[in-house]
């Protein structure tokens, strides 16, 4: 028998959540925003936007300006993301050679993501000189199934690990009300496990390769993609496809695998 949440501990929880929401809508706002507007945003009552603004203000999450008693991000957050970005320092600076290379001898766009639980996260992107690229996605933070580099990690799990990941994903797609193919998926990272690279349709002209990147255990811990033009890369996706893969196991060697 599962016991409930006690209530105090639930109270918590959604303190917390709304808590964080709120800190993504003024971050998201980015020239500031009013009380009224993160109210809305966020379906609370401005009484309880206003305490937890508060919280947010002593701590120095944010600030409120003080012409149009707007809120903006505060410093602690720059700590935040400065703490973030040194513990993936290492593998960024040993990867940005080898993006660069790939960048350059497939003159497309690269991305560098890591993994983090059930999500992927950009953490770094070289871009080619060409008139048409694809624009940056450095910060975004994706679940797995959605991305090519995250069905390229999924790919490189061992098969038990990735059904009960496969799993997991399904069942967090399912409760936030998300369209989640279970059989193409696994069909997908299946074709990515005989190949070595991976692909994902989003149906917008951008077809995306990747490989996954493992550490000196042999544990996927990020993921290369290769980005451009439908119309380009299509035409040459075997040996793009192959490109990607040589530069994904020359980080992963770096890292000691």
């Amino acid at each position: 028998m599962t016991l409930a949440e006690p209530p105090a501990v639930a109270a918590t929880s959604r303190t917390l959540v709304r808590g964080l929401s709120i800190l993504e809508i003024v971050a998201e706002a980015g020239g500031g925003i009013g009380v009224t507007e993160i109210a809305s945003a966020a379906g609370l009552d401005k009484g309880t936007v206003s305490r937890l603004l508060s919280t947010l203000r002593q701590m120095g999450y944010v600030q409120q300006r003080a012409g149009d008693r707007r809120f903006v991000l505060g410093s602690r957050c720059l700590w935040l993301a400065r703490e973030y970005g040194s513990r993936q320092e290492d593998l960024s600076s040993r990867a940005r050679p080898f993006l660069a290379a790939l960048r350059d001898v497939t003159h497309e766009t690269v991305h560098l993501a890591i993994r983090e639980g059930s999500f992927v996260v950009f953490i770094a992107q070289e871009q080619p000189d060409r008139s048409i690229r694809v624009r940056s996605a450095v910060g975004s933070r994706l679940p797995l199934h959605r991305t090519a580099m995250g069905r390229a990690i999924l790919a490189a799990l061992e098969p038990a690990e990735r059904e009960i990941l496969l799993t997991s994903l399904h069942d967090e797609a399912a409760a936030a009300g998300d369209e989640f193919d279970l059989s193409l998926i696994r069909s997908d990272v299946e074709m990515a496990v005989a190949r070595g690279w991976a692909a994902v349709d989003r149906h917008d002209d951008v077809t995306r390769l990747a490989a996954a990147i493992v550490d000196a255990a042999g544990e996927p811990i990020a993921a290369i993609t290769l980005s451009g033009p439908t119309y380009r890369v299509e035409p040459d996706i075997d040996r793009l496809g192959h490109e990607v893969i040589a530069a994904a196991a020359a980080v992963s060697e770096s890292l000691g695998h």
